[in-house]
């Protein structure tokens, strides 16, 4: 959505600020201040309590504004909407419609991101604007411009014109806060159009400023660390996402005990999707069971189930990728993972709908257009359109030239080399093939280099070089026998059988890969072992039937099995050994 503010000149305060109103008890200061001197201090539960005074006290609507700010940081939604509310209601009549269309803006966010109602959000658009019209040029309108957090924007383009507006609204009226938030999403807007090391130095200039402490809103650092991580979630920065996630920790959520639970949720859940690209899977793993355990937001859950989801597919585990993305099929986080169920399925016309539906959805965000358009390269030639692949390879490659993006550089030529092997120009093919593990340095994205080198060793083999093709394939099913990815193990075992080289048979786990479960997981794989549901397990554990299923994964991932059966033999044998063992080697 976009907004225009023109060049306003300065009216009113230069810094936003919620006013003491007259006729308020002197009782009813002191406890504000006690609240905003306890937020500073990192005591949110000692401003809470404070904040609750006041309003027993006397109904201030910037209690209830600031109570309803530290609820939705700790994803208490329900009670931060009805906060918010009260705090409009309160500012409006009390004739005080700059702070009135604050708390509008807050409620935009809280239903448009966390709760998952956008067009409720949209009617809190339109009461903001209406009572900011009526004041004319001020600061709010900066606000009201960055009202939908830029994460859960799919139009990249409004993202980079609000930050704009935003931004100009800052400088223009002195508010720093606003300053660093605008910086902030205009960064992950660059970074999402391909303009990745313009939006980095935009998204650091951002974060250096929070660490120096010129920013006085929690909300305001939260959303800017959020525009930090997801930019480093959609690059594959692992670096830097490792940094920000400490920075992150010591400044707040460590210091606050988890909190605000917000910020750590999606932390966890962008960092594990970093660490699910560079193939460090079991944190991955961790990483977006914590977030989905400790988050009720839409947004985080829909995002953080859809990367769980297309790990789960890796790993060959279709039926749990399945129940993951089931609640969340029409988010445009869902069409990657839903495309590659579908190709897994050999339902190639699902899998093309559901990728021309995250494509029309998203606008302007290179990054994520990329994935979806080799997806698409892959669906049409599975469907023999080869004149619609070369169309998608085709638009991927001026997608990418216009970025500094190595990995979309990379996925462009493994496209378009892929639609030169169909027309069995096997020296081309395998020159971008080639030129495709040049963009992309050491083990950066280990799925699509052992992809790459899978497709390499196709076209050498059948150039009739089997020595080269061979040794592309062994190169291949090493990485992904390291990250566990079935799928890709066995397509490229497959592929070795055909040149004449037999596939590799993997060890199965044995009682040391057991031995290496945490006590925890030992627990959950021997009542696995007795055949007990999650729900069972649960029980006997004294834990949620979730949170067993999430050992159960975990336990499954560490054995590197698909299935409980699997996991149940394993078992079985390790206990087995171990009696052999005890008895001193008697059969």
């Amino acid at each position: 959505m976009r907004f225009s503010a023109g060049k306003p000149r300065k009216s009113g305060m230069s810094k936003h600020q919620f006013p003491y109103h007259t006729g308020v008890t002197q009782r009813a200061v002191e406890l504000l201040d006690s609240a905003r001197a306890a937020q500073a201090a990192g005591d949110l539960d000692g401003a809470e309590s404070a904040l609750q005074g006041a309003i027993e006290l006397e109904d201030l609507p910037l209690a209830r504004m600031l109570l309803g700010g530290l609820c939705y940081a700790d994803d208490r939604f329900e009670d931060a909407r009805g906060h918010w509310e009260a705090a409009f209601r309160g500012f409006r009549d009390g004739g005080d419609l700059r702070s009135a269309a604050r708390a509008a803006v807050n409620l935009v966010d809280l239903h448009s991101s966390a709760l998952g109602n956008v067009a409720t959000g949209r009617g809190w658009i339109g009461r903001a604007t209406r009572l900011l019209e009526q004041v004319g040029p001020c600061v709010e309108w900066g606000y009201l411009a960055l009202g939908v957090v830029a994460c859960d924007v799919p139009d990249i383009a409004s993202v980079e014109h609000s930050a704009g507006v935003a931004l100009e609204m800052a400088l223009e009226f002195g508010d720093s806060d606003l300053e660093v938030r605008a910086l902030a999403d205009s960064g992950l807007a660059l970074v999402c159009a391909g303009r990745v090391m313009e939006g980095f130095s935009r998204l650091d200039e951002a974060m250096a400023a929070i660490t120096a402490g010129e920013v006085r809103e929690l909300s305001v650092a939260g959303k800017s660390f959020c525009a930090m991580l997801t930019a480093c979630d959609r690059t594959g920065d692992s670096r830097r996402a490792e940094e920000w996630t400490r920075l992150v920790a010591s400044l707040t959520t460590d210091r606050l005990g988890g909190r605000p639970r917000l910020l750590y949720t999606h932390c966890r859940s962008a960092y594990g999707s970093v660490l699910c690209s560079i193939g460090r899977w079991p944190e991955a793993e961790t990483a977006m069971l914590e977030a989905l355990d400790a988050s009720s937001s839409v947004y985080h859950r829909a995002q953080t189930c859809s990367h769980l989801a297309d790990l789960r597919l890796l790993q060959g585990r279709n039926e749990e990728a399945v129940e993951i993305l089931r609640p969340y099929e029409d988010r445009v986080e869902a069409c990657g993972p839903l495309a590659r169920l579908h190709i897994s399925r050999g339902e190639f016309d699902l899998a093309s709908a559901a990728l021309g539906r995250g494509l029309k959805i998203l606008v302007a965000d290179r990054l994520r257009q990329g994935p979806l358009l080799a997806q698409l390269v892959e669906v049409e030639l599975a469907r023999d359109d080869l004149a619609a692949a070369a169309d998608a390879a085709e638009q991927l490659g001026a997608l990418a030239g216009g970025t500094d993006s190595p990995v979309l550089k990379a996925e462009a030529a493994l496209a378009r080399g892929r639609v030169q092997a169909t027309l069995a120009e096997r020296s081309l093919a395998a020159d971008l093939f080639e030129e495709a593990l040049g963009h992309l340095e050491g083990e950066e994205r280990p799925v699509l280099c052992g992809t790459i080198r899978y497709e390499l060793s196709r076209v050498l083999g059948a150039a009739g070089d089997l020595p080269a093709a061979i040794s592309e394939a062994r190169a291949a099913i090493a990485v992904f026998e390291r990250l566990g990815a079935e799928v890709h193990i066995d397509r490229t075992a497959a592929l070795l059988r055909s040149l004449g080289s037999p596939g590799r048979s993997r060890p199965r786990a044995t009682g040391a890969a057991v031995a290496a479960l945490t006590p925890r997981e030992q627990e959950v794989l021997s009542l696995v072992r007795v055949g007990l549901t999650n729900a069972e397990i649960g029980s006997r554990l004294y834990i949620t039937a979730k949170t067993a299923e999430h050992h159960v994964g975990r336990v499954l991932a560490k054995l590197g099995v698909r299935s409980r059966a699997e996991a149940a033999a394993i078992a079985a044998l390790a206990s087995r050994a171990d009696d052999i063992a005890q008895s001193g080697g008697a059969a």
